[in-house]
């Protein structure tokens, strides 16, 4: 059964999909290892969700920088699409903008931490939507 408080985070890329996990209670979120954007991924998820039991899954969507859904938006709608059957939890479409940026300026202070620009790109969408809730 899901947990109404546990929240997983994507950002969706060609290659490679960041994950965080957060929590509504405490407002926080963490990176998680990236999953590879390929046939293996509504298992990938799945298995997650059997690990973590969220009840909601925020998506990072590549809005433009004038609010405009690009090409690289339809493909994550796309993808989310196919999806959406296999995915036990609500999903949630969250503007992206400038997270690419800022997850660099992440990594360029902590040079030494094992996560990704993706996973860290997945935290800092999802802590967004949390800071954003009732």
């Amino acid at each position: 059964m899901a947990d109404a408080n546990i929240i997983l985070g994507l950002d969706i890329g060609d290659r490679h999909i960041g994950v965080a996990i957060g929590n509504l209670i405490t407002r926080t979120a963490s990176p998680l290892s990236d999953l590879d954007n390929n046939r293996s991924l509504p298992d990938a998820i799945l298995k997650l969700y059997h690990q973590y039991s969220f009840s909601k899954v925020v998506i990072g969507l590549p809005v433009t920088a004038t609010g405009q859904h690009g090409s690289q938006a339809h493909k994550v709608k796309d993808l989310v699409n196919e999806l959406t059957d296999q995915i036990p939890s609500e999903i949630i479409f969250e503007d992206e903008r400038f997270t690419t940026r800022s997850a660099e300026k992440i990594l360029r202070a902590q040079p030494h931490t094992e996560h990704t620009i993706d996973g860290i790109s997945a935290q800092l969408i999802l802590e967004s939507w949390l800071a954003r809730q009732p």
